[in-house]
């Protein structure tokens, strides 16, 4: 069974990133697969605070056991509205913590991380403003998502989404993120 992890980015409880990633975890437990989602509003935790060297995992505070989810993700779905041109703060915090996940020799590992291999990334990203605004993260934030070996990498990007809800009449992004858990997820339900 493949395992979906979810981190819930928006300050806004279910804004239009949360509408996003749950249409993906709808379709992605159609096929089976375990969903596990964290909302990161609310919870208290704080960036890396180690002392430059990979390999040490932080401080114990709220993150911790959302670190340890992420290590067994098969598909890690982070979720995040565009504010003030960038991820929001509650996610690129927790995106620092994943320097917590590399190893000691991570520069010379051909598996640097204590990610499972082969793990896929979804990036939702949702921005009141036109696509010509803010570019596509996954692009951004590339060399390190590359650092971090992801085997795959994909964007689920909706555009002019403003009130909460806004996101439900994008069917272009809600049928991205269907048709990209069925393929990240394919064969749980028949079997395989």
């Amino acid at each position: 069974m493949s395992k979906v992890v979810c981190l819930l980015g928006s300050p806004r409880p279910g804004g239009n990133s949360d509408q996003l990633a749950s249409r993906f975890c709808e379709a992605a437990e159609a096929q089976r697969a375990e969903i596990l989602t964290h909302a990161l509003r609310g919870l208290e935790y704080s960036g890396y605070v180690g002392d430059g060297a990979a390999g040490l995992d932080g401080p114990e505070d709220d993150l911790t056991p959302v670190l340890e989810d992420v290590k067994g993700a098969d598909v890690l779905v982070l979720a995040t509205p565009i504010y003030f041109c960038n991820m929001t703060g509650q996610m690129k915090l927790a995106l620092d913590r994943f320097f917590g996940l590399f190893r000691p020799d991570y520069l010379t590992n051909p598996e640097p991380t204590e990610f499972k291999p082969g793990l896929a990334l979804v990036l939702v990203q949702v921005q009141g403003e036109g696509s010509e605004l803010y570019g596509d993260l996954l692009e951004q934030y590339g060399p390190a998502l590359n650092r971090m070996g992801f085997a795959r990498r994909e964007l689920i990007r909706s555009c002019n989404v403003r009130a909460a809800g806004d996101v439900m009449s994008d069917t272009e992004a809600l049928e991205r993120a269907e048709k990209l858990a069925g393929e990240l997820v394919k064969g749980e339900s028949d079997g395989e």
